[in-house]
């Protein structure tokens, strides 16, 4: 559900709309705050308050926090990987106006902070992931850079727009390494929770991107990480997102 655009120019990708600080939180004794109409998801799906969703600094520093855990050399390649996608990234933005880097800051997050990630190839690879397909770098710019397996893993996340369909895409990915299957799991798991940012005009792509979750990211999850299965279950078939996607 991702879209990369220029300010004033359109790139290419569906994505979300700019944060508001709202959020329902989980109240002391265990009951949960709703907001008016139930306009916001579960607040259990996330590991942090709605706000920090599209706080840039707050997913920095833990993208930052995370990224030493994986040594001196991970770390540094981690962050030789971010600084390249902010840079071509720049001037991209999300449907609501937010950066497009922090989609990509998030997705690493998703597997270093919550699924306990710690192959930094692995880690630069989800923050590239959309650099070949919504930037001018090549595979081989990222291979030379990155090293041979950051560039495979990059290059097996971009869908190529004309001649493969997105049910072909995830067909792909889901054959596809282990490695390959989680970056694509945890890019879903963050587009499904930025849902509620989405403006009204693109709310006609809600079944499509609930039909491309279930048919094809929850079996894709099944066989790459237990947590991601879990997770992605639980979006999926909760009242909310069925009611988004028109399912209820």
């Amino acid at each position: 559900m991702k879209k990369a655009k220029k300010v004033g120019k359109s790139v290419s990708r569906p994505v979300g709309k700019k944060i508001k600080k709202v959020g329902s939180r989980q109240s002391a004794v265990g009951k949960k705050k709703t907001n008016k109409k139930n306009s916001l998801p579960d607040m259990t799906l996330y590991p942090y308050p709605f706000e920090k969703h599209g706080d840039a600094g707050y997913q920095m520093t833990r993208l930052k926090r995370y990224a030493e855990k994986l040594g001196t050399d991970g770390s540094a390649l981690v962050m030789k990987a971010y600084a390249l996608a902010e840079q071509r990234h720049a001037g991209q933005v999300r449907d609501g106006g937010s950066p497009f880097i922090i989609h990509l800051i998030r997705t690493a997050n998703i597997l270093m902070a919550e699924w306990g990630e710690r192959d930094a190839s692995v880690i630069a690879a989800a923050l590239l992931h959309d650099i070949i397909e919504d930037t001018h770098t090549t595979a081989r710019e990222v291979k030379d850079g990155f090293g041979a397996e950051v560039g495979k893993l990059t290059d097996g996340m971009t869908m190529w727009k004309g001649s493969e369909s997105p049910d072909a895409y995830f067909l792909r990915i889901s054959r596809g390494p282990a490695d390959l299957r989680r970056i694509k799991c945890a890019d879903v798991i963050d587009n499904l929770r930025s849902w509620y940012e989405c403006p009204p005009d693109l709310a006609d792509k809600f079944p499509v991107w609930w039909r491309l979750a279930r048919t094809y990211g929850v079996p894709m999850a099944e066989t790459a990480s237990a947590p991601a299965s879990t997770l992605m279950k639980r979006m999926v078939e909760h009242p909310w997102y069925l009611e988004k996607a028109g399912m209820a």
